[in-house]
């Protein structure tokens, strides 16, 4: 079809954008070619109702439906009406799961649709790990135990999103409100994504009162202290978010800028809000670079493992059970471990004993880690970094029967030397 139609395809003045319009060609195809399989594609929600006269209907309608209507289509394809095409653009857009490119085509947005996979529920907190291979084999695991007749469930947004925005972002591109457990929690399980600093006690944390609310930053809304139980409107938490979010924009990519940073927000965001753990994952891929460095900074180490747990904490609660960023985590934990246990051995701050006890506890970081990453395919970055997590976990058990076979020693015991004042004698 499009080297048919490839004279439109070329046009300087109005060039038509193949990869915008291939999926949704595509499901039309299916109408002719695959009877059976259309049948369950027409059943799937397009929540046409909803998406009439929106951005999003007004772009389908320029981008896809318009140019998909322009093309000269086979004999035997009858040529589609508009209504056909903005349903088939509402079912991708409902049900379509994003993909990440295979490594030869690495930075293009995919989609794909899967009609099983598309009848699982949403949970801000899902019980399911799914992952696709370079063939876009899409796999389903079992992210936590699931009993009979329990409710199979994945998360539609981001997990490390505030309320307001993963129920935005839902309403805007799935037309539904999500009323799971973290949504109507109004410090989100103890998580704390959108809790603010009191700015009355100075102690207690901030939350939503009504979380069913469609804008809780406007006037009307109510925020309320968790200690001193206050009130505030949802307006003044508008603009602190917003004043903090000039204040990210503004700072310079370094590991210094964003420490300050860090700690000037936590005098009016809670540690784990989702614009501090965006800040977060940025000090991370800085250390990262600078712990692979011939001689690292101590402190730059450390860093590194504090933030990388504080991370973890969180998408511990808000992931359950089985998780990729929860496995990356592990994973990046376990080596600045290693690297201090070790300088606080050469340093002879730790004995032999206490050293092969840390690596211990770097390994059942790994192992954990391993647990998984096991789980994506070989061929994706995740894959890849458990093939080479594997690896370290031999060479660390080497390492650890190499330290248990030293002959016992003793930390060396710093001893600060007193100052002894004398006096004269005449």
């Amino acid at each position: 079809m499009f080297k048919n139609n490839r004279d439109l395809l070329i046009e300087n003045d109005d060039e038509i954008n193949a990869t915008g319009i291939l999926l949704a060609l595509r499901l039309l195809l299916i109408k002719y070619r695959n009877p059976a399989v259309w049948e369950k594609i027409n059943y799937m929600e397009a929540h046409l109702d909803k998406r009439i006269g929106t951005s999003i209907w007004k772009d389908r309608e320029v981008n896809i439906v318009d140019v998909i209507r322009r093309l000269r289509m086979p004999a035997e394809i009858e040529p589609p009406s508009a209504e056909l095409m903005q349903k088939l653009c509402g079912i991708l857009d409902v049900n379509a799961f994003q993909l990440r490119s295979p490594g030869a085509l690495d930075g293009l947005l995919l989609r794909g649709l899967y009609i099983e996979a598309t009848l699982m529920a949403h949970d801000c907190r899902g019980n399911t790990h799914l992952s696709v291979d370079d063939n876009f084999q899409l796999t389903i695991y079992a992210s936590v135990t699931i009993k009979e007749d329990e409710p199979i469930l994945f998360n539609y947004t981001s997990s490390l999103l505030g309320t307001a925005d993963r129920k935005e972002h839902l309403r805007e591109g799935k037309y539904f409100e999500c009323e799971c457990s973290l949504c109507r929690d109004p410090y989100e399980l103890e998580s704390h994504l959108s809790s603010v600093l009191c700015p009355h006690c100075k102690e207690g944390f901030v939350g939503m009162q009504d979380t069913s609310s469609l804008n809780p930053y406007e006037r009307g809304s109510r925020w309320q202290c968790q200690m001193c139980k206050r009130t505030f409107s949802g307006r003044l938490i508008r603009a602190t978010l917003n004043i903090c979010r000039t204040l990210i924009d503004d700072c310079d990519i370094d590991i210094k800028s964003i420490e300050g940073l860090l700690k000037r927000l936590s005098r009016s965001l809670h540690t784990n809000h989702f614009l501090m753990l965006s800040l977060k994952q940025k000090l991370l891929m800085l250390c990262r670079k600078e712990i692979i460095s011939p001689n690292p900074q101590k402190k730059i180490i450390q860093k590194m493992l504090d933030t990388c747990k504080e991370v973890y904490n969180v998408l511990d609660i808000v992931e359950p059970g089985i998780s990729r960023l929860k496995g990356i985590m592990l994973y990046e934990m376990h080596l600045p471990m290693i690297i201090l246990a070790n300088r606080s051995y050469s340093a002879r701050e730790i004995s032999s004993a206490q050293l092969a006890c840390r690596l211990e506890e770097a390994r059942d970081l790994l192992k954990k880690a391993l647990t998984m990453l096991f789980l994506e395919p070989v061929t994706t970055p995740e894959g890849k970094l458990a093939k080479r997590a594997l690896e370290e976990l031999r060479t660390l058990n080497q390492n650890i029967s190499d330290v248990k076979s030293l002959p016992s020693d003793k930390p060396k015991i710093h001893v600060r030397k007193a100052k002894v004042h004398r006096k004269k004698i005449k």
